[in-house]
């Protein structure tokens, strides 16, 4: 008997919200950001795409956003989810800079919106 991804990731919902889930999203030709999506108990889910050592145009940050907010639905898409896009550099100890837009996937609505 098969069980569907989506079932599993329910049930493991509680232990994942522990630690960022890797998000394989908005790659294209030779950028691509790192994404993950913090699960929480309670309250929105958040994505964070970070660019790193290339900073992106609003536009290629917009695409960026929706198409990690697309996967994310993919693991629960019944909460609403925020997503913050950020710039760093590839230096280890370099802080990240948040870069706009930021948006928001409304569970109610099915719909992204800006914030």
């Amino acid at each position: 008997m098969r069980i569907p991804l989506a079932a599993l990731l329910m049930v493991a919902l509680p232990v994942l919200a522990a630690e960022p889930v890797p998000l394989y999203c908005a790659r294209s030709a030779g950028d691509y950001p790192d994404a993950a999506i913090e699960l929480n108990e309670r309250g929105a889910h958040v994505v964070n795409v970070t660019f790193v050592g290339y900073r992106p145009t609003r536009s290629r940050a917009d695409w960026s956003l929706r198409d990690c907010l697309f996967t994310a639905t993919k693991l629960d898409g019944t909460r609403d989810i925020e997503a913050h896009v950020w710039y760093r550099e590839r230096a280890a100890d370099a802080r990240p800079q948040p870069l706009e837009p930021e948006l928001s996937y409304k569970a109610v609505s099915r719909r992204v919106v800006n914030r």
